[in-house]
């Protein structure tokens, strides 16, 4: 399939984490490598999601615009991040782009459902993506043998940000971070987050506003890891969604 859209974008982008030190033309190649990666990853989506309904969304553009664009926004803030975990990975996003882009990144995918896992799987192998792994697992029964292993956590369309920092700040190192992936109304989820925030050892580093269409943006979240969380955490049986810490 045509990515003229994300082609546009891969080549316009101005991320130093890709670009850097490298010739013009030399980008460039990478550039249809990538493409390469993420038409068969979209044709494979497509295929996939007629039996298990990965995604509502499968047009040619929205998928470039609201998939894979979306998902590399923010490639620039995982800096230095060598581990990466990407909880409630759905479909792949929006690990498997980022991925795509960093083949020196280890990306670990998590997610309860076995059939999305089984999914990521099939990427993971057609693509060749050898920086990424797949479980199955829920996050609290991953986070108490993953405890603080990680140098920075991504998520997209998972839960809100109360019930998303006790998940994933107990995943990450101290000075690792979290950048959660958010819409329009972010600063009502930031207002009812600043308790278990403390608890967990997290500060709102910054928000990072995107352009993803001229009428829709993005704004992710860098939450800092500040210091080291109590092992207890995330509670067990389903605690952080069904009764989140707020205030």
């Amino acid at each position: 399939m045509q990515l003229d859209i994300l082609k546009d974008y891969l080549i316009n982008m101005s991320n130093k984490n890709i670009c850097e030190n490298d010739e013009k033309s030399l980008y460039h190649d990478k550039v249809l490598l990538y493409l390469t990666k993420f038409s068969l990853y979209y044709d494979k989506l497509i295929e996939w999601n007629s039996k298990f309904n990965l995604t509502a969304i499968t047009q040619p553009k929205e998928v470039q615009i609201k998939h894979f664009i979306d998902s590399i926004l923010p490639n620039d803030l995982l800096g230095k991040s060598e581990s990466i975990c990407d909880i409630g990975c759905g479909a792949g996003f929006p690990s498997i782009p980022l991925a795509i882009l960093n083949p020196d990144k280890k990306f670990t995918l998590v997610d309860s459902v076995n059939k999305k896992v089984s999914f990521i799987n099939y990427i993971i192998e057609i693509l060749g993506l050898q920086n990424v792994t797949a479980i199955h697992s829920r996050v609290e029964d991953f986070a108490k043998n993953n405890f603080q292993s990680f140098d920075a956590c991504v998520a997209r369309a998972v839960a809100s940000m109360p019930t998303l920092v006790e998940y994933t700040l107990p995943l990450i190192k101290k000075g690792g971070i979290l950048l959660a992936y958010k819409g329009i109304n972010y600063q009502e989820e930031l207002e009812q987050c600043s308790k278990i925030l403390d608890i967990v050892k997290g500060k709102i580093q910054d928000v990072k506003q995107y352009d993803l269409t001229d009428e829709e943006k993005r704004y992710v979240l860098i939450i800092q890891k500040i210091g080291d969380c109590p092992k207890k955490y995330p509670r067990i049986g389903n605690k952080p969604r069904l009764q989140p810490i707020l205030g």
